[in-house]
C-alpha cells in the first residue's frame, strides 16, 4: 500500500469518519512524523453499547515509511477489545523481520475468548489491504453473541 502524505491525511480522516458513522467516540487523530522519517498514527475509538465494565474499544495504528515521494505502509495494529463481552480480537502486522525469522510469516492475529487469557499468543493471519478492511473484519464480530472462533484459528505459538 503506497500513498502521498496528503492521501495519508485523507485516509486517516476517512477512517475517523467511518468509525463515527458506527457511533464511535473518536478524538481527532493526527498523522505524526517520527525521527526515522516515517509517519504514522495511533488512536482509540470507544464503541457504543454497554459500558459495563467499560465500553468496547478499538485501538488503531499504522506506520508508513518513506519511499521516494510517497510512503509505504510498514506496520499496522487493529485491536477490538470488547470489555462488555470480556474478549479480544486483533489483526497485527509489525516486526516483520522477527516474525518472518521465527514463524515464516509477516502478519499475525490475536484472539482471546476470555480477555487476557489467550489459548495461544499468536495465530497465523491474513494481511489486511487497508484500515477499512481491518475494521470490517473486526466490527463484524463486535457485540455478537457466542464465541469469536479462536479455536478454528491456527496457532503459531
Amino acid at each position: 500500500m503506497s500513498a502521498t502524505l496528503d492521501q495519508l491525511r485523507r485516509y486517516l480522516g476517512g477512517l475517523t469518519v467511518h468509525l463515527r458513522n458506527f457511533g464511535a467516540t473518536v478524538a481527532e487523530p493526527a498523522l505524526d512524523r517520527y525521527d526515522s522519517g516515517e509517519v504514522g498514527f495511533e488512536f482509540e475509538a470507544h464503541l457504543p453499547g454497554p459500558d459495563s465494565p467499560k465500553p468496547a474499544l478499538l485501538r488503531i495504528g499504522e506506520v508508513w515509511a518513506p519511499s521516494g515521494d510517497r510512503f509505504e505502509r510498514r506496520e499496522y495494529l487493529y485491536d477490538l477489545i470488547e470489555y462488555p463481552l470480556n474478549r479480544r480480537r486483533a489483526l497485527h502486522g509489525h516486526d516483520p523481520e522477527a516474525f518472518a525469522r521465527r514463524f515464516g510469516v509477516l502478519v499475525h492475529e490475536h484472539c482471546e475468548e476470555i480477555l487476557d487469557r489467550p489459548a495461544c499468543e499468536h495465530y497465523f493471519g491474513y494481511p489486511v489491504a487497508n484500515g477499512y478492511e481491518a475494521l470490517a473484519r473486526l466490527l463484524a464480530t463486535w457485540g455478537q453473541p457466542g464465541a469469536l472462533g479462536c479455536a478454528e484459528l491456527r496457532c503459531m505459538g
